[in-house]
């Protein structure tokens, strides 16, 4: 270890403000490419709510950015049984998604619930964030980057047309040819950068965020036996919705190595259709739950470690997001809802983009401008899609009919979205160039998918704003989707995604059969490519990489899915370490 004292300024690379999850990952890949990299947490880290769950395509980004960037750690942040033990021991596993919609004044109705089960071979999980975003730290140091030893205060940002300069509350100095904020909207370098007025996002939320100990699992409220085909609700990830907004519940407490009696909980509510709530957190979140029973029960004895983060006016965007020397990203650019995993899945993203971007920016300083423009113009895509996606979902929790309707097209776009970037992987491999996952132009679906996903999506948001402008009724919508998918010819007949009593998705051995059945006949040429031998198992012996020759790091996790229905018969369907390099 190093130290520097106040008047000797260090110059780096990279300096990245905040430590966390995105910003751990972000200064491996930039060190893993010889970049001199300086990470400097911040007291807003660990403060501020983060995701706390993977998806299947969550999963196939973070496989992409280990083998892009050579970093075969990262691959194990895509499967529970691969992490380090610290990590596993405080984190949960996840077997299924449930989304179960609650009526005031009733207990919650068998009838109005969808599970989806994860196979196994993709083996998700919950993230104990406080965990989870020291071990990307530390990965980022076991890679050569170089980290405050503790959360420091950046007191000053100084841009100047030869290198950032910045000041720590220890009157510490560095200098740095980039800046990449990725703390808050309190950063001093957002103070320091001219804003205009932001674009409003289409969702407002109140956040209410905290870990509680002593929640009772679902099923020991609610009769499991009540739901035919349901799998214990505690071993997955629970979604209670009601019109206007739902209740996550993450548990990390699910699995027998599990060192954790906490469950992480994250509410995001309509602002004008809850604007009476207490101003106590707590005594807000116990008059949430009052009105429906079952959830009054789940929660009756629930306490928070550590009390509850909360926000009246959660979304927010920045207006500029880069400059000559700065690049705002994640926290720093924008924050939306946590709902659906979309803040582990864009954080993933936004690495994969800037983990190529930067290096190219400094090797080529001219072109700076434009290497920026392209990625800060991603990054407001992906804010964009998700902003849709989240604003959909508040307008699906409505009533369950619509729900129910909604789950099926955002199951459909993460199975293709995971195969597709599965595919655009394996595409990039064998070709030696990767393009095929650099369509960042094409914003959301930044790599290719079968004809008619993009298409669908487009028209089904169009659907939800006709229903949020009171033009469509919700069961008039929940209708045209469900005949959509049934329409679809992209859309596999197996899942039945268009089957409104298939609610429960079991992913089976014969039903991946007939899948390949599907595939080998009758099956869209552009879906037959996702399903060959190479994108079902991960591995081309023969493939040589874009960067180095070594075979792709999927372990052979396999990505067909099937569905069962309802009644259970089968569906078709700046003291400064300065570590050594690795």
């Amino acid at each position: 270890m190093t130290t520097i004292e106040p008047d000797a300024p260090v110059s780096y690379d990279v300096v990245i403000l905040g430590s966390h999850l995105a910003t751990g990952l972000l200064a491996t890949v930039l060190a893993k490419q010889d970049l001199r990299v300086l990470l400097v947490g911040s007291p807003d880290d660990t403060v501020l709510p983060s995701g706390d769950s993977t998806v299947p395509y969550t999963t196939a980004v973070l496989h992409l950015l280990a083998e892009r960037f050579d970093v075969p750690e990262i691959a194990s942040f895509a499967h529970f049984e691969d992490l380090p033990d610290a990590v596993r021991r405080t984190s949960g596993i996840k077997k299924s998604l449930a989304f179960l919609h609650h009526t005031a004044g009733r207990r919650h109705d068998p009838a109005h619930a969808v599970q989806f089960h994860v196979p196994g071979e993709h083996s998700e999980w919950h993230l104990y964030r406080p965990v989870v975003d020291g071990y990307a730290r530390e990965l980022a140091v076991r890679y050569g980057a170089s980290v405050l030893p503790e959360r420091a205060s950046t007191t000053e940002v100084r841009l100047a047309p030869e290198a950032a300069h910045l000041t720590f509350g220890s009157g510490q100095t560095v200098t740095a040819r980039f800046v990449v904020d990725a703390r808050d909207q309190e950063s001093p370098l957002r103070a320091a950068t001219a804003e205009g007025d932001p674009r409003p996002l289409l969702l407002r939320s109140k956040m209410m965020h905290a870990h509680l100990r002593g929640v009772r699992p679902f099923e020991e409220c609610s009769r499991l036996a009540d739901y035919h085909r349901a799998t214990t609700w505690s071993r997955g990830t629970v979604h209670h919705l009601f019109d206007g907004g739902w209740i996550q519940v993450v548990d990390f407490r699910n699995h027998d190595d599990a060192a954790s009696d906490l469950c992480s909980v994250t509410v995001g509510l309509d602002h004008d259709r809850f604007d009476d709530l207490p101003a106590d957190p707590d005594a807000a979140f116990r008059a949430l739950v009052a009105p429906f029973p079952s959830l009054a029960e789940q929660f009756a004895s629930a306490t928070a470690e550590g009390g509850w983060t909360t926000s009246p006016h959660w979304q927010r965007r920045a207006a500029v997001t880069h400059g000559p020397r700065w690049f705002a990203m994640e926290r720093s650019a924008c924050r939306t809802d946590e709902f659906l995993s979309r803040d582990v899945t864009m954080t993933a993203e936004m690495v994969h983009a800037l983990g190529a971007a930067l290096p190219r920016a400094l090797r080529d300083e001219p072109a700076t401008g434009v290497v920026l423009a392209e990625a800060a113009a991603f990054q407001d895509a992906l804010i964009e899609f998700n902003d849709q996606i989240l604003a959909a979902a508040r307008t699906a929790a409505g009533s369950f009919a619509l729900w129910n309707a909604y789950s099926r097209v955002w199951l459909l776009w993460q199975i293709l979205g995971h195969l597709s970037l599965k595919r655009a992987t394996n595409d990039a491999l064998a070709a030696g160039t990767w393009d095929p996952v650099e369509r960042f132009a094409d914003g959301g679906l930044w790599f290719r998918t079968p004809d008619g996903l993009r298409q669908m999506l487009d028209w089904f948001f169009e659907v939800f704003a006709r229903v949020r402008a009171g033009g469509l009724r919700q069961s008039e919508a929940a209708d045209m989707i469900f005949r959509e998918l049934r329409r679809a010819r992209f859309v596999p007949p197996l899942y039945r995604f268009g089957d409104p009593n298939a609610r429960y998705y079991h992913f089976t051995m014969p039903r991946r059969l007939l899948m390949v059945a599907w595939v080998m006949t009758v099956a869209p040429a552009d879906f037959k490519r996702l399903l060959t031998k190479d994108n079902v198992t991960g591995r081309r012996d023969d493939a040589p990489s874009p960067t180095r020759g070594r075979a792709s790091v999927d372990d052979g996790r396999a990505a067909a899915h099937d569905v069962e229905r309802a009644d259970g018969s089968a569906a078709d369907a700046p003291g400064v370490t300065q570590p050594g390099r690795r």
